[in-house]
This record gives structure tokens, sequence and C-alpha cells, in this order.
């Protein structure tokens, strides 16, 4: 607290600190701008990949070399399912404990691609039906490119556990016959309508938040705030400099 002798502080270190912190609450909220715009782009390519035709395993493959995004382009392909490798993940379904299916599928042109093949409750993981013989099987790519999380557990191959998907250790964990390629993304089933219960196809979605707006309109409020608080905390401190200054 200033009595009413003493000299008030002095307002330039106000203004600098001010500044700064004006600068910083800015400049941050200028960056989830450009990260809003870089998503809605992100997500519109997405939007895009899953919209288009079908292409082939190969075609596929090749626009991810030549520097494509192929997150959700959607392949079809011709493929028997090696359903005695089939893995399970830990997975949610409809508000309870479920799992997910992957099974490995061997292309008519030589690719071992792991596929997932959709949920089922808990209470169904020894009675799906499997499908043997050539599928015509239709799907979205997924690059599943994060990994672990930091709270999943490991994965366990040898207890076909699995918790996050890992495709290079679920190709690794089928034993790859020497006459199939490893597919270096997963193929995600589409709802199609063909009598199978279980697994269920999800609906593909992208696992990407979108926050930035709001992040962005809190850091300029912020900002504002700290421009409101510090002139009027300037504006007071220029009144009792100047009725100190009088009164000496």
């Amino acid at each position: 607290m200033i009595r009413p002798h003493e000299r008030p502080p002095r307002i330039w270190p106000v203004v600098i600190a001010t500044i700064l912190g004006l600068a910083i609450l800015v400049t941050l909220g200028v960056w989830q701008v450009n990260r809003l715009a870089w998503k809605e782009v992100l997500l519109a390519q997405l939007a895009a990949n899953a919209a288009a035709p079908a292409v082939d395993l190969k075609t596929a493959f090749n626009m991810s070399r030549a520097g494509s995004n192929v997150e959700f382009v959607r392949v079809k392909f011709t493929g028997t399912y090696k359903n005695d490798a089939s893995m399970k993940m830990l997975s949610g379904y409809d508000g309870g404990q479920g799992w997910t299916i992957i099974t490995p599928a061997a292309s008519s042109d030589g690719w071992a691609v792991i596929v997932d093949r959709g949920r089922l409750p808990g209470q169904m993981l020894e009675h799906f039906q499997q499908l043997d013989g050539p599928q015509e099987i239709e799907g979205v790519l997924r690059t599943h490119p994060y990994g672990q999380g930091l709270f999943d557990p490991a994965n366990d191959p040898k207890a076909n556990m699995w918790y996050w998907w890992d495709v290079q250790g679920m190709v690794a964990a089928i034993g790859l016959p020497a006459d199939l390629k490893p597919y270096p993304f997963a193929v995600q089933l589409v709802p199609t309508g063909n009598g199978v219960d279980f697994p269920r196809p999800q609906e593909p979605k992208a696992d990407l938040a979108n926050n930035h707006l709001g992040y962005a309109i809190t850091w300029f409020g912020l900002a504002l705030t700290l421009l409101g608080v510090s002139g009027f905390y300037i504006f007071d401190l220029r009144r009792r400099r100047s009725a100190w200054s009088a009164g000496r």
C-alpha cells in the first residue's frame, strides 16, 4: 500500500511490462489463428479423400510416395482374410467395453494388409462372423501416426492384446508370408450393409481436435483484459504522481 507522502511507482516499468505481455498474448492468438487455418485445410483434405472414388492399393501407395496425404483415401481390393491371425484391440462399444477386430488380409496383388473390420461388444468376442475365401474389401486408409499414448499400456503381441495402433508391429506379429509385401497403412472398413452383424465397421472420423478458434479468442481476450487493467493502472499512477508532485 502506498502512503500519501510516498512517491508513487514509476510509470515506464508498467508500460514496458504491458507491451511485453501484449506482444506475447497477441503472438499466441495469431499462432492459434494460423493453426486454425491449417487445421481447416487439413480437415477439408481428409473429407475430400474420403469422398473421392476408391483406388487400388498400389495407386494409394504411390500417392503416399509422391508426398500426398493418404489419410482417409478410399481403397478397394480383393483379398483373403487370415482369420487365424486376427487381433483384438481394447475399445469402447455403445458406452461399454468392447473390442476392435483387426484381421490381416492377403490382397490379390501381393500385399499383406492390416484391416480394421470394426467393433463389437465384449460378450461377442468369441462369436463374431469370420469371412472365408476372396472378399471385395473396401475402406479408407488410416496412417495411425500418433503411436502409444501417455497412459496406454504396452501392446502384448504374444497375448494378442493391443491397446494402440502399431501397424508395423501388427504386420510383424502375423508372421508375414514370404510372397507378400507389408502394406504400410491400415485399412478401416466402411459400413456397407453386407449382412455381417459383428464386427461392425465405424464411420471414419478424423481424430483431430479443432479448438484453435476458442484458444485464439482466449488469448486475444486476455490481451484486451491486460490492456484495460494496465491502462486503468497507468492512468491512476499518473494521477497520483501529479498529486504527489503538487504536494511537495
